[in-house]
């Protein structure tokens, strides 16, 4: 069967299963959480099949998904997804769960060994790439009367991201994956991916404490970089005889167990530590990245991402689901929202494609670079997930960024397709 012909035998289930729910008698809350589940898999299965279709990444479609499940009132359906989702538990703690997942699988992907052989050029580009988005988001939120002082300040973070995913699935297809200028996008992209992440790592402590001192900003960082070093340092040293002692298994599935609970376990580290748990997560994810393993005599050559990926797929799908069934699109008839995306979605591009300048030598394209840059994706979402979950962000503002991530999403891979042929 076909993907295409087992999505729509979904959507079909998905549209009978709720009259047989509400007929077997079950209990409210199982039943109300059962469909929502059902609903939110089955939409975001067939809305990311079809913007793959389109040659849009599938979290667009997933997105898309969210938005239109979150906004069935516009089309005369009396049915609140949103409070849905709010009240229920098991859908807040999905949703957690789901980033700290994201998290780790980011930093599975980021390879720190090529992280710190990456060249002049990359970090150059990176930190271009961290800093003007930040600059240049942060002065243009202040325009647009985005106050509050962190506001402004997430708003900038949030621009920063870049995601190496989306980036590196075109230069693959395309054969330009190793390439001089392919692979300062991609170093550049995992270092964007830490900076990132410690810069979360200071915003929510700020975020936190409610207020913003430099003495405290100064505790805050060393903190966050405390935790990084001293978990790679004490976890390089372990983590051998911890793959050693589960490698004595003869089952694959321990090894999915292993990898959860060690994301858990870093992310209650970091709360512990008084950082976001999202940090602990990440940390965990460098741990392993590149771990191949022996179940029994035989080495398998599947990473753990791979084996971690049934569980991923489907929280991260309903994360994705829920970030976007926030969005409340009656607010786009709002002149004032529609001038702060295009704003923005103009910084965003802008700021990324000046770093792609930052590149010295010759053989590089250094257009194509800076659009490289240009994703947001998943990372910028943690951002805007993050900051709206604790009240930041207001929900004409988390509109207004959660378009701006999909428009940097869909614009940045359409501007570097014509560019590879210079790499």
């Amino acid at each position: 069967m076909t993907r295409g012909k087992r999505t729509l035998l979904l959507l079909v289930a998905a549209a009978l299963l709720p009259s047989l729910a509400w007929a077997s008698g079950a209990s409210e809350v199982f039943t109300r959480t059962s469909l929502a589940l059902i609903l939110m898999i089955t939409l975001a299965d067939a809305c990311g099949f079809l913007f793959e279709r389109l040659g849009l990444p599938e979290l667009v479609g997933e997105i898309s998904a969210g938005i239109l499940l979150g906004n069935l009132a516009l089309l005369g359906i009396d049915f609140n997804f949103t409070a849905l989702l709010r009240d229920s538990e098991f859908m807040t703690y999905s949703s957690e769960l789901a980033l700290v997942l994201l998290l780790f699988l980011v930093g599975v992907d980021s390879d720190m060994k090529e992280l710190l052989k990456v060249g002049r050029n990359a970090a150059t580009v990176a930190f271009a790439g961290v800093a003007l988005p930040v600059l240049l988001g942060l002065g243009t939120a202040t325009a647009l009367g985005i106050s509050g002082g962190i506001q402004g300040w997430f708003v900038g973070a949030m621009l920063a991201a870049t995601s190496v995913g989306i980036t590196a699935k075109l230069l693959e297809a395309q054969g330009k994956l190793k390439s001089p200028s392919g692979e300062v996008i991609l170093g550049a992209a995992v270092i964007d991916d830490v900076l990132g992440i410690l810069l979360l790592a200071v915003l929510a402590s700020v975020a936190a404490s409610g207020e913003f001192q430099w003495s405290a900003l100064v505790i805050i960082v060393a903190k966050a970089l405390l935790f990084f070093g001293g978990a790679l340092f004490i976890g390089q040293r372990l983590m051998p005889q911890m793959v050693h002692m589960v490698a004595l298994t003869k089952h694959a599935s321990i090894w999915t167990g292993f990898a959860f609970c060690l994301a858990l376990g870093f992310a209650e580290l970091a709360a512990l530590a008084g950082l976001a748990p999202l940090i602990g997560a990440f940390v965990a994810g460098l741990l392993l990245d590149d771990v191949y393993f022996r179940v029994g005599a035989t080495l398998q050559k599947h990473t753990l991402e791979e084996l971690i990926r049934p569980i991923s797929d489907i929280l991260i799908s309903i994360f994705f689901v829920g970030v976007g069934a926030q969005v409340q699109l009656e607010v786009l008839a709002d002149s004032a929202i529609l001038l702060t995306i295009v704003a923005l979605t103009l910084v965003a591009i802008g700021s990324k494609t000046i770093a792609g300048y930052m590149v010295k030598g010759r053989g590089f394209d250094r257009l194509g670079i800076g659009f490289g840059m240009v994703p947001r994706g998943e990372v910028g979402l943690v951002f805007a997930a993050f900051a709206f979950s604790h009240g930041i962000f207001m929900p004409k503002t988390y509109t207004a960024l959660i378009m701006v991530v999909l428009l940097t999403t869909i614009i940045g891979p359409a501007l570097l397709k014509p560019r590879l042929s210079r790499f």
